[in-house]
């Protein structure tokens, strides 16, 4: 874990967040059939969400390709 980050339980609304934007950028940039990318993706913002960012259009905007 990066010393940035915290240690949170991930809640079921924390999830539904995470899915929506995870299937929104996936769609947008084209990426519904890789997966190794879609790994990375989904790291980068739980990663994100973990520091403390909660609004999904950061998130999208934040997660680094």
């Amino acid at each position: 874990m990066k010393p940035d980050t915290i240690d949170i339980v991930l809640e079921p609304q924390d999830l539904d967040v995470l899915q929506a934007c995870f299937d929104a950028v996936r769609r947008e940039r084209g990426l519904i059939n890789d997966e190794v990318l879609a790994a990375t993706i989904a790291a980068q913002m739980i990663e994100l969400y973990q520091t403390g960012i909660r609004d999904p259009r950061e998130l999208s905007e934040r997660v680094m390709l």
